[in-house]
C-alpha cells in the first residue's frame, strides 16, 4: 500500500494526478495493473493502467472534500485475478481542489462517476474499452447553459441555470436513447452511470462494483473537434493502436484501394471544423483527399455510405501507400457529396501521421480553410509550398 498525505484550505472538489506503470505489462497482450484509490478510506475507485509499462499520469476526481487533512492511499486489489500480483510503480502524486470560488467549480461538481463495464467477466475494461479521459464542452443557452461531458464511447449531459444550478440531467443509453437521468450518486453528490453495452451507452442502473472519476480538467478546445482533445493525451493514441492490433485483423500488406482496415501508421490523421454561420453545414456529408506523388487517396472510397456526416463526426482518415511521409503529401482536399445548397465553410485543424510507436507526429498542414459551394462542391484546402 502507498499513502500521500495532503491538506485542502478550502473545501471543494478534490482531485489527484498519479504518476504510474506497471512493469512487464503491455496493452497489446491485453494485460494492465489496476490500482484501488481511496481518499480516507472511503471514495474508493480503480484505476487501469492501460498504459502499460509506460509512465503515464492518470488524472482522477476525488469527489467533494472538506477544508483540512487527507490520506489519499493506493493499493493493488486481489480480488480482479488478472491484476493481482502485479507490481506497480508510483513515480510521482500531485493533489488539488476546485473550490466554490473557481469558474470551472460547476464543472467539476456535476462530473459523473463510471462504472466499467461488466457484462463478459467482472471487469470488462481490464482488456478492452477502458475509459481514459473525461472531457466536456459548454455551451450557452437560453436562461443557463448545456454542459455536456464525453468520454471516448458515451457522455452525460447537464443543464444549468445561470447560478451554475442543475435544471435537468440526460445521459445516451442503449440504442443511443437520450434518457433523463434518475440514478444515484456519490463521492459528495455526483450522478452515478454504468457502462451498459459493447458500444459504450450507458445506464443509470448499477451493476459493477469497479468505477472510475475521471477528472474533467479539459474543455474541448475551441476551434477544433472532439478529437482535438487527444492532442492533449497523445499516449491515447498508442493505447488504442495497440488494441486494434490485438482485436482486429489487419491487411499483411496495406493497400490504399482497399477498405480493409491497416496498421494505423498506415493513414493520414485529418482533424477539421465545420465553420459557423448561416449554413455551417453541420449535417452535410464529406470526404477527404490525400494527394502522394501526384495520386489522390480518399477517406471514403468515393462512396457516401463512409462519409464523415453528423455534427460531431469532423475527423478522418485515409489510408495512403506503405513508406508514405508527410514530404510524399502535397495537397488536401475536401468535398461534399450533396452539393451545399448555402456555403459551407470548413477548416482544416491539422493533418498528421502516427511515429513508430504509434504516437502522434507533429502536425504538417493545418490553419487553412475552403468554402463549399454548388457550384464548387471539391474544394483544394492545403498544397505544398
Amino acid at each position: 500500500m502507498f499513502e500521500h498525505a495532503f491538506m485542502l484550505a478550502a473545501p471543494g472538489e478534490a482531485w489527484a494526478a498519479l504518476t504510474l506503470d506497471a512493469p512487464g505489462t503491455s496493452w497489446r497482450r491485453g494485460e494492465a495493473a489496476v490500482v484501488s484509490v481511496d481518499v480516507d478510506g472511503g471514495a474508493r475507485q480503480e484505476v487501469i493502467l492501460a498504459n502499460g509499462d509506460e509512465s503515464t499520469e492518470y488524472l482522477r476526481a476525488l469527489g467533494r472534500l472538506p477544508a483540512g487533512p487527507h490520506t489519499l492511499r493506493l493499493r493493488i486489489p486481489q480480488d480482479l485475478p488478472l491484476s493481482a500480483g502485479r507490481v506497480v510503480t508510483v513515480g510521482s502524486v500531485r493533489t488539488g481542489c476546485v473550490d466554490d470560488s473557481d469558474p470551472a467549480a460547476s464543472v467539476w461538481r456535476h462530473a459523473p462517476v463510471i462504472h466499467y463495464r461488466a457484462l463478459n467477466g467482472p471487469l470488462d475494461s481490464l482488456t478492452s474499452d477502458a475509459p481514459l479521459v473525461l472531457f466536456y464542452r459548454l455551451e450557452p443557452r437560453a436562461g443557463g447553459a448545456a454542459l455536456e461531458y464525453h468520454l471516448i464511447y458515451s457522455h452525460e449531459d447537464a443543464t444549468l441555470d445561470p447560478g451554475g444550478r442543475v435544471i435537468g440531467e440526460e445521459f445516451q443509453g442503449p440504442a443511443h436513447a437520450t434518457l433523463r437521468f434518475g440514478g444515484g450518486r456519490s463521492m459528495g453528490g455526483h450522478p452515478v452511470l454504468q457502462v451498459a453495452t459493447l458500444n459504450g451507452t450507458v445506464t443509470d442502473v448499477v451493476r459493477c462494483p469497479y468505477r472510475a472519476a475521471l477528472a474533467p480538467a479539459t474543455a474541448q478546445p475551441e476551434g477544433e473537434p472532439r478529437e482535438g482533445v487527444l492532442q492533449r493525451y497523445p499516449w491515447i493514441y498508442r493505447v488504442s493502436a495497440l488494441e486494434v492490433l490485438r482485436q482486429v485483423p489487419l491487411e499483411a500488406d496495406p493497400s490504399p484501394a482497399s477498405e480493409a482496415a491497416a496498421d494505423l501508421r498506415s493513414y493520414v490523421f485529418l482533424q477539421w471544423k465545420r465553420l459557423p454561420g448561416p449554413a455551417p453545414g453541420t449535417n452535410l456529408p464529406l470526404e477527404a483527399g490525400v494527394r502522394v506523388r501526384d495520386v489522390w487517396y480518399t477517406s471514403a472510397w468515393g462512396s457516401p455510405d463512409l462519409a464523415f456526416a453528423e455534427p460531431d463526426a469532423e475527423s478522418t482518415t485515409v489510408k495512403v501507400p506503405a513508406g508514405t511521409t508527410e514530404a510524399d503529401v502535397t495537397g488536401i482536399a475536401l468535398r461534399a457529396f450533396d452539393p451545399p445548397a448555402e456555403p459551407a465553410d470548413v477548416r482544416l485543424v491539422r493533418a498528421f501521421f502516427l511515429d513508430g510507436e504509434y504516437r502522434p507526429r507533429p502536425p504538417f498542414a493545418g490553419g487553412a480553410a475552403c468554402r463549399l459551394t454548388r457550384r464548387e462542391p471539391r474544394r483544394v484546402v492545403w498544397e505544398r509550398p
